[in-house]
């Protein structure tokens, strides 16, 4: 007996890969066979099982919980056991109900009832209020196993599954036979014609034994066989010139590289220059909203002191020529109403004053502190009073007074000013009267949002612009009063202090929202830190 040769890595051109192309071809039709069949079967059966827990337990369920749910409160009321039993022992006749429990809000346990031999597993419950007029009196649950309808569909599942294998095996078995008749004799052939060829040997043609698809096959390898020394020859040629044109692409991609570079540094530069100019604009808009906004209560507090110092001067001399009791209680009262009005008005400048500086350190420092939403909304839309007004437009808020937020109020106040002037620049243009509307509410998620909406009800956004609005120094009035930066400045903002997300809505004709998503905890280090 001969040894049997050790065993050589596969030469290139004779193995493609470690099946052989029959037993890939046989893989093949299995996998055909197989995986269709599993998951057509598999789908169905999940469907079937679903329709099954559907019918005999999930359903079921409600249903009883319904009924116990009118039924018990009568009983429960009049303090009546026996009659609650009687329901009770009425839904435990059914196999798949585990356990029923009735419980008094004042008593207690009420009324309970169990299976004996019950399946512990696979149980799913239900829990009812009993109410009586409105009230809770009482509350039912009861508890099914799915136990023994997962037994009974095992079962049809089994025989299913057993019919469809032996299908499976004879179809199997007669399409592998007539891939071997048709397909797998030509082509060990015509792989023993390739390999040669593999090796070098071009002068023997490929044979050609038949005349269907496969000997198409072949008389295409035998084409090739004599175009493959061509393709040698003009591939040999190109290689020449290939290095240098490599080399000659690589010298232009770096000169391009280095153009682009230097425009994206004088870009960035462009852009920080106009952000600082912006923060200058926005500084002056809030040097005016300061002397706008005190003008008013320093004003009146100027003509209630002028009045006080009259009223003094004419007391005065009343008191040198001598009064009665009902002069000095009116020079009293009058003096006391001055006084009051001169304090409100100087606790109203106060409280501006108050305001005006919580913003400006806000916005100077850009620190994380603690806050309350509805305080830092409405001191941003304080500030901006002058230019509200000038431009007669309504800022209406809607902001719980106790979402706390710990995160960064100032960039949040320059995030509403920058949406309010969007609004009065590009929404209202050529409009008066018209209405932005700021609304916040909290968003059950973990970890804890507040969503952050400011509407108005202006001309709308283009479905061109839509997907644009966001991109720096994108503008509907360039050379206009805009820069292009007022909502990048914004979406940046969100998404990389506040970790937050931003969208828009809007229709042309019916205005536009900016709907924030922002965590009452920013991300990164605590406050204290």
């Amino acid at each position: 007996m001969r040894d049997k040769p050790a065993n050589k890595p596969a030469e290139p051109g004779k193995r493609f890969s470690s099946l052989s192309l029959r037993n890939a071809i046989v893989l093949g039709i299995a996998l055909g066979i197989v995986i269709p069949a599993m998951l057509l079967g598999s789908v169905l059966a999940r469907d079937s099982y679903e329709r099954e827990y559907e019918v005999r337990v999930r359903g079921p369920l409600r249903q009883y919980a319904s009924m116990l749910e009118q039924t018990m409160p009568i009983p429960l009321w009049q303090v009546d056991a026996e009659a609650a039993q009687s329901f009770v022992n009425s839904v435990m006749l059914n196999p798949d109900v585990v356990r029923i429990s009735v419980e008094d809000a004042a008593l207690g346990r009420f009324v309970h009832a169990e299976q004996a031999n019950a399946q512990q597993q696979d149980l799913i419950s239900e829990t009812r209020d009993v109410r009586k007029d409105g009230a809770i009196i009482g509350r039912v649950t009861i508890e099914m196993s799915s136990h023994l309808m997962e037994q009974e569909f095992l079962k049809k599942f089994l025989k299913g599954g057993a019919a469809i294998l032996v299908q499976l095996l004879i179809s199997f078995f007669l399409l592998w036979l007539l891939f071997q008749r048709r397909m797998m004799r030509p082509l060990q052939q015509l792989q023993l014609d390739v390999d040669r060829l593999g090796e070098g040997q071009f002068a023997e043609p490929v044979h050609v034994a038949r005349s269907d698809e496969l000997g198409s096959l072949a008389l295409g390898v035998d084409t090739m066989r004599v175009r493959l020394g061509e393709l040698m020859q003009i591939q040999a040629d190109q290689n020449l010139t290939l290095e240098q044109r490599v080399a000659d692409r690589t010298q232009e991609l770096h000169g391009s590289n280095q153009e682009l570079r230097m425009a994206l540094e004088n870009l960035n530069n462009a852009q920080l220059e106009i952000q600082r100019t912006d923060r200058l604009a926005a500084l002056g808009s809030l040097v005016a909203g300061v002397a706008h906004e005190l003008n008013t209560p320093i004003g009146n507090s100027v003509t209630v002191a002028s009045t006080i110092h009259d009223l003094s001067n004419e007391f005065r001399k009343r008191m040198a020529l001598g009064m009665t009791r009902a002069q000095l209680q009116t020079y009293v009262e009058k003096n006391l109403q001055a006084s009051d009005i001169l304090l409100r008005n100087l606790h109203s400048a106060a409280e501006l004053i108050g305001s005006f500086k919580r913003v400006a350190v806000d916005r100077t420092s850009a620190q994380r502190r603690a806050f309350l939403l509805d305080e830092v909304i409405r001191e941003t839309v304080l500030t901006m009073g002058t230019s509200i007004k000038r431009s007669i437009h309504e800022v209406r808020m809607d902001v719980p007074a106790d979402i706390w937020m710990d995160s960064y109020p100032g960039l949040l106040g320059q995030i509403i000013s920058n949406l309010i002037n969007n609004a009065i620049l590009h929404g209202f243009d050529g409009r008066e009267n018209g209405v932005i509307s700021i609304h916040a509410h909290r968003v059950d998620v973990e970890p804890a949002a507040v969503q952050l909406s400011v509407s108005d009800n202006g001309v709308g956004i283009s479905e061109a612009n839509m997907t644009r609005i966001f991109d720096p120094f994108f503008t509907t009035k360039l050379g206009q009063g805009g820069s292009g930066l007022g909502l990048n400045i914004v979406y940046n903002l969100i998404c990389d202090v506040l970790g937050g997300s931003i969208r828009v809505e809007s229709k042309l004709g019916t205005g536009a929202s900016f709907i924030m998503h922002l965590p009452l905890h920013a991300p990164g280090a605590d406050a204290g830190e």
